[in-house]
Order: structure tokens, then sequence, then C-alpha cells
């Protein structure tokens, strides 16, 4: 077993917890837009925003990535050969 599929395998393990935590801040992110939108966009909230969506733009991709590339590999598996 080489060094990545060690990492990929770990990773892996932690593949709900991933999806919890993809749903946790895609629902932050949603909540956050909304209050953008209802807001008034000259006030130091709004910059705060911006602040909060990167940050959940940075956290959301490498966790959607994970969670797809653990389902590849779990899917990779079950395949009959």
């Amino acid at each position: 077993m080489s060094g990545r599929e060690k990492f990929w395998d770990s990773v892996c393990d932690y593949r709900p917890y991933l999806r919890l935590l993809l749903v946790f801040t895609t629902t932050l992110l949603v909540l956050t837009l909304l209050a953008m939108g209802i807001g008034d966009q000259q006030t130091d909230a709004y910059v705060i925003s911006l602040v909060t969506i990167g940050l959940l733009g940075i956290t959301i991709v490498p966790a959607a990535y994970c969670v797809w590339r653990c389902g590849q590999v779990t899917n990779e598996f079950e395949k009959p050969k």
C-alpha cells in the first residue's frame, strides 16, 4: 500500500464527519448570503459577511473534494472485475 493510498484510506475513515461538515458549512453559507441580501450593504457587517463567505468557501471546497474522492475510491472497490 503506497503512501497515497494510506492517506486516502485515513481520510475516508472520516467521511461521515466530512459530510456533516459539508452540510453545516453549506447551511452557514446560505444563511450568510440571505443575511447579506436582507441587510444594508454599507455597514461593516457586509465586510464581515464577505470574509465569512471566503472562509466558508475555503472550507467547503476541500471537504467536498474529500467526500467526492472517497466516493470514487469506494466505488472502485465495489465494481465487479
